[in-house]
């Protein structure tokens, strides 16, 4: 008797063995995939935002071309979008007007805007791609502005006479 018991001990132990090697097995296999899915997502989410970061408390956005607007205007209205659009063919006027919003004073954070133009972007190169900010995206005063430059410029007026209209009405 003392035989069967260690036989029947055995045939135990190898039938709950086999459960077990399979789970491991699906186990490993399962932590795997889980691991390959990972490493996919993170390499494409990399190349994706590889353009995108954060200067101070503004994002910045590069896209390939001026006909390219960032991203980040996915989640802003239609006349913000809008706004930009005009950004590029208004750069030459909108280089030379100042800012009221109080970020030509910078922060503790945020270097000192130039001008109007760098509350929508930062530098456009010679292979055409730009490099967009979102702080106008949310303050009022530089749409504002924006909007009446590119009215009076549209409407023929000197960047002089934009500059002293943007001074009468925004300059506190």
């Amino acid at each position: 008797m003392n035989e069967m018991n260690v036989d029947d001990m055995n045939q135990q132990q190898q039938l709950s063995e086999k459960p077990s090697s399979k789970l491991s097995g699906v186990m490993y296999l399962f932590l795997l995939g889980f691991a390959l899915i990972t490493l996919l997502a993170a390499c494409s989410l990399s190349d994706k935002e590889s353009h995108v970061h954060m200067v101070g408390s503004e994002t910045w956005e590069t896209t390939a071309s001026a006909e390219e607007l960032p991203q980040f205007l996915d989640n802003h209205t239609d006349l913000t979008r809008s706004l930009y659009g005009e950004v590029i063919e208004h750069a030459h006027h909108l280089s030379g007007l100042p800012c009221y919003c109080g970020c030509m004073e910078g922060t503790d954070i945020d270097e000192p805007h130039d001008s109007l133009l760098r509350c929508y972007l930062i530098e456009q190169l010679d292979d055409g791609s730009v490099t967009w900010t979102d702080h106008s995206t949310t303050c009022g005063i530089c749409k504002q502005e924006l909007q009446l430059a590119v009215e009076m410029s549209d409407s023929g007026n000197s960047l002089e006479e934009i500059k002293a209209a943007i001074d009468q009405q925004f300059k506190h």
